[in-house]
């Protein structure tokens, strides 16, 4: 038993000094006791004195290992405008729960960001990881603006683009220049449509869901009149059961829009068609189809989006459409595939959740 103990004990030590995170472990004292820092404190209230620090705490908030020990955390990197913040931290820790936070931290190169967890280790005890991830957060603030920047300047240029292009087509009466402009204000169309689902993906990414009933028979028709008015030799149908619910949110028009919008857009047929159809295959589940007539998706393509091949220069899908729709369906617990018959088109299939479930 004693083997298994000091086994045991020589692990944790192994792990405690490997770690790349600051790690501490500490004792919580009743600030009175300290008579350093009585003067600070309120009666009743204690602080974590630190007993053992690994070398990652060194080299992160620049104190020796050794000098730190008997030394109130909170004194030596908690900025004093965080105190009261880091005292409700202490509570808890006391109380037995976890501590969980995005923190401000002193150390020898300023202050910085930190993940911080607390867990307590028996009566008045505990452990504070700190992870550094001012670096990250400073990439993502760059990345953030940087897209901004290029989405907005994007969109400004490739309005000028299609005014142009618009243009030329109603003033030329040279069939080549025609057919040049025209190409280009496709092109362009396309690229602007490019950026605004790179701009809903965006969005969707950096949301949590929350789901609820959604009717989908209104939101078919409110969709489906959407899109033929703006592609007029279109026939859109569509057979939605009355009282047909789904566990999703507003993203749900986005996802059924860019679906028709696809269906009809890259449709090579003289007479474009598309159908909506939604059926419950069992009590929990609702299937959503959009059926199409035009050339069908590459099985390349099919396969990146639903079998999470990888991408390469020589094998990627050809927009954002399909992502957009698969990453809004796999945060309602969703799935997609993608199914070419031999007749010919499209059966793009989701499978939704029932919000009863029976």
């Amino acid at each position: 038993m004693q083997s298994e103990q000091h086994h045991s004990e020589g692990c944790f030590r192994h792990l405690f000094e490997e770690l790349e995170d600051a790690v501490v472990k500490f004792e919580l004292v009743d600030r009175e006791e300290r008579s350093s820092s009585s003067s600070r404190a309120e009666p009743g209230e204690s602080e974590p004195v630190i007993i053992d620090a690994n070398d990652a705490f060194t080299d992160v908030f620049g104190y020796d290992g050794e000098t730190v020990i008997g030394e109130p955390l909170n004194e030596l990197i908690v900025p004093a405008a965080k105190r009261a913040e880091a005292a409700q931290f202490d509570q808890r820790t006391q109380d037995g729960e976890s501590n969980a936070a995005i923190v401000e931290r002193m150390t020898d190169e300023g202050e910085r960001k930190f993940v911080y967890r607390g867990v307590p280790y028996e009566e008045d005890y505990g452990f504070a990881i700190y992870s550094d991830i001012t670096d990250e957060l400073q990439r993502e603030r760059h990345l953030d603006v940087l897209h901004r920047v290029l989405r907005h300047n994007l969109r400004n240029d490739l309005t000028v683009v299609l005014g142009m292009a618009s243009r030329i087509i109603e003033t030329t009466a040279e069939d080549e220049t025609r057919a040049a402009a025209t190409k280009i204000k496709q092109t362009a169309s396309e690229l602007s449509q490019l950026s605004d689902e790179a701009n809903t993906i965006a969005k969707v990414l950096g949301e949590q869901a929350t789901v609820r009933p959604v009717e989908l028979d209104p939101l078919v028709s409110d969709v489906v009149a959407d899109i033929e008015s703006r592609f007029e030799a279109a026939a859109i149908s569509a057979d939605i059961p009355t009282d047909t619910a789904v566990s999703a949110n507003d993203k749900l028009q986005i996802v059924l829009r860019s679906l028709l919008d696809n269906a009809i857009r890259h449709n090579d047929s003289p007479e474009p068609r598309a159908t909506v159809t939604a059926e419950r295959p069992d009590p929990s589940t609702v299937e959503l189809e959009v059926i199409d007539n035009g050339p069908g998706i590459p099985a390349a393509e099919q396969r990146i989006i639903t079998d999470d091949d990888e991408i390469t220069p020589l094998n990627h899908g050809s927009g954002l459409g399909l992502w957009l729709v698969k990453w809004i369906v796999d945060t309602y617990g969703g799935s997609l595939d993608i199914e070419t018959p031999q007749s010919g088109g499209t059966v793009v299939r989701l499978r939704l959740n029932h919000p009863n479930g029976n």
